[in-house]
């Protein structure tokens, strides 16, 4: 299965559910299960979602986002080339995207610097068969 590689995406809500679609279906293309698929296009959705509304200050910027079966796993990272911003309100409704990456992915590592923010997802591969690149013996062992 190729990797899924989006690069220089104009960070708008607008084009976030059809990336979300779209790697949804490239995981159940992979052979990924619909619980995982489900779990990564959510965690995917919410490193996206943050990319739009702090990278850029409200302002369109571009992002990317790669997908790919690496390991005996599955890894995605959304990678924005703004400036992390904090919300501005004091809402903590606001402040949920991060710790329910943390708790959909198996790991999940976010690295902010000058250069941007990006969020590295990985899931383990446990047991499933996948797009014949992994048999189930291998992904369990």
């Amino acid at each position: 299965m190729d990797a899924l590689r989006r690069r220089g995406i104009l960070a708008s809500a607008g084009s976030l559910p059809v990336l979300r679609d779209e790697l949804d279906q490239w995981a159940r293309n992979a052979g990924l299960g619909d619980s995982l698929a489900g779990a990564l296009a959510l965690a995917t959705y919410e490193a996206m979602a943050n990319a739009v509304e702090h990278a850029y200050g409200g302002m369109p910027g571009p992002f990317d986002v790669e997908a790919s079966l690496v390991d005996r796993g599955v890894e995605v990272t959304v990678t924005d080339h703004g400036s992390w911003r904090s919300p501005q309100d004091g809402d903590q409704d606001r402040k949920r995207g991060l710790p329910l990456i943390h708790r959909l992915a198996d790991e999940a590592v976010v690295s902010a610097g000058q250069n941007g923010t990006r969020v590295r997802m990985r899931w383990e591969l446990r047991g499933q068969r996948v797009e014949g690149d992994l048999s189930a013996a291998d992904a369990a062992g």
